[in-house]
């Protein structure tokens, strides 16, 4: 949450770091589960493991070598990301319904109105947006995680 208020707070500071973050970790996400799909190859998902694995290293490794290609284009990838990850947290959350899992949900739905917001306001938010939006996603995911834990204390008194 103390991260998530810094980015708001340096949002164009926080914009290019995260692009270069998200990059480099798309990146090593991308060859390692390429390096995964391999070892799991009899699996009948193979192909489609695989491909996924190929894109996320592709397109991490053009945001960390071409960052400078435009802030357009990597602040619509980013968008697109917010609007993915937060459905999946939505879907994850309504579908496995753990401890507290209606701040889940808010979490992803902030998540996508952020992916939204910025795709609507694109190109003129591709310097400020990025920062500022990490760092609200930051803060709401990092209270959603805090409510998670407090259901968690309150479920099992013995590990107070």
């Amino acid at each position: 949450m103390v991260l998530g208020t810094a980015a708001i707070i340096y949002n164009s500071t926080a914009t290019i770091a995260s692009v270069i973050v998200f990059g480099w970790v798309l990146m090593f996400v991308g060859f390692m589960q390429i390096a995964h799909a391999f070892q799991v190859r009899n699996w009948s998902g193979f192909f489609l493991y695989l491909l996924d694995g190929i894109i996320r290293a592709t397109v991490g490794t053009l945001l960390v070598v071409y960052p400078s290609a435009g802030a357009e284009a990597i602040t619509l990838v980013l968008a697109f990301y917010f609007i993915a990850g937060g459905l999946f947290k939505a879907f994850g959350s309504v579908v496995l319904k753990f401890p507290s899992w209606g701040w889940s949900v808010a979490s992803s739905l902030v998540s996508i109105a952020l992916g939204v917001m910025l795709a609507m306001q694109w190109p003129q938010s591709s310097v400020w947006f990025i920062g500022f939006a990490v760092g609200l996603d930051l803060i709401v995911y990092g209270w959603a995680l805090l409510m998670f834990a407090a259901a968690i204390k309150r479920l099992s008194p013995s590990y107070s």
